[in-house]
């Protein structure tokens, strides 16, 4: 991915399901703090960080291209605070504009993965610009807050960073979407689901700690939101392969 894309966007994707005639598939997906535009058959829609489960239910014969922008990458494109579109999807043409649907119907116009991520990489490399400081600060905080297990409060990403607490909140209001908080308990209990799948302990009384939820049955609740099961259940499913 040429430099200036990869200053914004995380990665491509793209999915395609035929399944017989009466027959859903609940497809769940794992949700991060990162703005998502999706280009189906149907619908081209932009979607901001969600904080709730994502499931849809997959039928017939469809597919999906989808672009994963990097925390604080959507911020300019948007033009404004990336919480305004938190727990929400909006019609690429609400964002984007005439260019926005155009750009939606060239992609149902080809066929091939490597034509329409072809097309989203020219649509997004016209509108981009060279991230500003904010943003890449923005981007190593979160980044650090991934890499760094040590960081379990606000206080510490806080600290690692070199900035207020109050600071860091307005960044994340305005670039990421959902507060630092959020953001820490999501991916410590991916982590935590990572560690399980690979058959290691977690310290499930440590973490209810760290994280500063009042009992582990309250964590117990955010890791099923987040994974789609218990603990306990997904774990045995990692034993037994079917995770």
């Amino acid at each position: 991915m040429p430099g200036l894309l990869a200053a914004h966007l995380d990665l491509f994707w793209h999915t395609e399901w035929e399944l017989p005639g009466g027959v859903t598939h609940p497809q769940r997906l794992l949700t991060l703090p990162a703005v998502h535009v999706v280009v189906e058959p149907q619908d081209a829609t932009v979607i901001g960080p969600l904080r709730r489960p994502w499931v849809r239910n997959l039928s017939g014969t469809g597919w999906a291209l989808g672009v994963m922008f990097r925390p604080g990458g959507f911020r300019e494109l948007l033009g404004g605070p990336i919480s305004t579109l938190t727990d929400r999807d909006v019609p690429i043409g609400e964002v984007f504009g005439p260019a926005g649907d155009q750009f939606a119907a060239a992609v149902r116009g080809v066929v091939t993965d490597e034509e329409r991520f072809a097309l989203a990489a020219a649509f997004f490399a016209d509108r981009l610009v060279a991230p500003s400081a904010e943003q890449l600060a923005v981007t190593a905080a979160v980044e650090r807050l991934i890499d760094d297990e040590a960081i379990v409060r606000v206080a510490d990403l806080a600290q690692a960073c070199h900035w207020s607490s109050r600071h860091l909140q307005r960044l994340f209001a305005d670039y990421v979407g959902v507060t630092p908080k959020w953001a820490i308990r999501r991916y410590r209990l991916v982590n935590a689901a990572e560690r399980v799948a690979r058959q290691q302990d977690v310290e499930w009384d440590l973490l209810v700690h760290e994280l500063g939820y009042s009992d582990q049955s309250h964590l117990v609740r955010d890791f099923t939101g987040v994974i789609g099961m218990s603990p306990a259940r997904y774990a045995a499913a990692c034993r037994t392969g079917r995770s």
